[in-house]
């Protein structure tokens, strides 16, 4: 098959645990002749990466003169590895490589960028990150095409004046690692004290302005006044840092992630922007999870028709969408479980993910 002998650079700032980085490794598993370079250290996925012996550069950036140097070692990397096509994930990549693009004027290796955002809200995050947007933006004509994960972040960019072709590949979730499991519900359950009855709250996503764990946690409190039973359950990146209220269990950054879901009844995202294709989401659903989301980037067309879409920063609309869920009767509840997978399977599966990389990788190099 054409796209197996397709040579993919894949760069991405780290391979930390989060959305980009799960998609990235999932498609590379498949494709064993591609190969991932790093920006800066980091390996959430070392067990994964060592099993499917994918091939990893690390370029260690620590500082604005490694980083200078960085540049000169990654221009090595492409060259030595003669790649068909580079994929840049995310901005600081997409960047870079135009800017490596630009160097080398006798560079025609096709650039793929990788964007996975939507309405970002940069006021709440660094001057850097708002000059390397804007650069991106200048330099936007440069890559082949611009693939983003949702059809929100293709029109917010869009709107921002990112000129070139822009597609749409959506997130592709594990259909088979993100499914319920009765004995480690149970397992988890036990380990944290949680009955088995206890309807469980779930929300993943990194400590973050973006992901707004405080209206969720002000909606929590005003729950527990009418459901006393009622568990919220945070998982993600520095999480483990959030001030503690009763009946909330702060997880931090877990790699067993599928546990905490088969462990749970409802997931939650109350991103308050930013938002492109939320991957915690789809696999909370894929695990047979209701779902609760705000209309930020593609949830509305994640959840479909099922569970509930709120308006972001909204307690009193938080609050009604759970409590209306809490209130289903049993076979509704179950039944809403069973929906919420059913729209994952046919819809967001990872086979199809990968096979819409690997047609467009094939599309490329035909050119």
């Amino acid at each position: 098959m054409r796209t197996k002998q397709i040579r993919v650079l894949h760069l991405i700032s780290s391979l930390q645990q989060g959305g980009a980085e799960r998609q990235l490794i999932e498609l590379v598993k498949q494709n064993k002749n591609h190969i991932i370079c790093q920006l800066i250290s980091g390996n959430a996925f070392e067990n994964e990466i060592n099993n499917n012996k994918i091939q990893i550069f690390d370029l260690k950036t620590k500082s604005l003169f490694s980083f200078i140097i960085n540049i000169y070692k990654l221009n090595r990397i492409i060259k030595n590895n003669k790649p068909d096509i580079i994929n840049a994930w995310m901005y600081h990549s997409s960047l870079i490589l135009a800017l490596i693009k630009l160097i080398r004027i006798k560079n025609n290796i096709p650039l793929i960028w990788g964007l996975r955002c939507s309405n970002m809200d940069t006021s709440h995050y660094s001057m850097l990150l708002k000059i390397v947007i804007k650069c991106c933006k200048f330099y936007s004509y440069i890559p082949e095409l611009i693939v983003n994960n949702s059809e929100a972040g293709l029109n917010f960019h869009k709107n921002l004046g990112f000129k070139n072709k822009h597609i749409v590949i959506h997130n592709g979730i594990d259909t088979s690692r993100f499914l319920f499991n009765e004995k480690i519900r149970n397992n988890f359950r036990i380990n944290y004290k949680i009955s088995k009855t206890a309807k469980v709250l779930l929300c993943v996503g990194r400590n973050d302005p973006m992901k707004d764990h405080d209206t969720l946690i002000k909606t929590f409190k005003k729950l527990k006044r009418k459901f006393p039973s009622v568990i919220l359950l945070l998982a993600g990146l520095g999480t483990e840092n959030i001030k503690n209220v009763n009946n909330m269990i702060t997880l931090g950054s877990r790699r067993d992630i599928e546990h905490i879901y088969s462990a749970s009844d409802i997931i939650i995202s109350s991103s308050a922007f930013g938002e492109g294709f939320s991957n915690a989401l789809a696999e909370g659903m894929s695990s047979k999870l209701i779902p609760v989301a705000t209309k930020v980037g593609d949830a509305p067309h994640i959840l479909g028709n099922i569970g509930r879409l709120i308006k972001p920063k909204s307690i009193k609309e938080l609050y009604r969408a759970i409590k209306d869920i809490l209130e289903l009767d049993n076979d509704s509840f179950e039944n809403q479980k069973k929906l919420a997978r059913k729209r994952i399977l046919n819809n967001f599966s990872q086979n199809k993910m990968i096979t819409s990389y690997n047609k467009l990788y094939s599309e490329i190099v035909d050119k």
